[in-house]
């Protein structure tokens, strides 16, 4: 069986945001005083950010022993949820952005991390019952 290369599906992830965002950002560029598109803008840009450390982090405790570990992610996770609760507050208490839009925007990494999970582990699958009826 082979490993899942948790890194190469974070790169892929990020550039799928990244191009996302780009597209958002030249959204912007014509629509400046849309509150709809700066809060998908936050939002996904925040969701990029959190992936892109809980990777940082994940990669640093791999050879750590498992309560050293725990504690670490366990630190990570406040850190990163309590800076979606400050940009979420910070627009909360902002006029001009979204505040659904950005809490919708904090969701497209994870969505897109999930989908291309999902296609890894169904193209697995379908050559793993292709090699068995050989």
């Amino acid at each position: 069986m082979r490993d899942w290369d948790f890194d190469g599906q974070l790169a892929r992830t990020l550039k799928i945001s990244g191009f996302i965002l780009a597209f958002l950002c030249l959204a912007l560029f014509f629509r400046l005083q849309d509150p709809v598109l700066w809060g998908f803008v936050i939002g996904t840009a925040v969701g990029m950010w959190n992936a892109f450390f809980l990777g940082k982090r994940l990669r640093s405790i791999v050879h750590l022993m498992a309560p050293q570990a725990n504690s670490r992610m366990k630190a990570g996770f406040a850190m990163r949820l309590s800076i979606v609760f400050a940009v979420l507050f910070f627009v909360a208490r902002n006029g001009w952005i979204n505040l659904y839009a950005a809490a919708a925007g904090l969701f497209v990494v994870p969505v897109i991390f999930t989908a291309c999970a999902v296609c890894l582990v169904m193209g697995l699958s379908a050559r793993k019952t292709e090699r068995s009826n050989l």
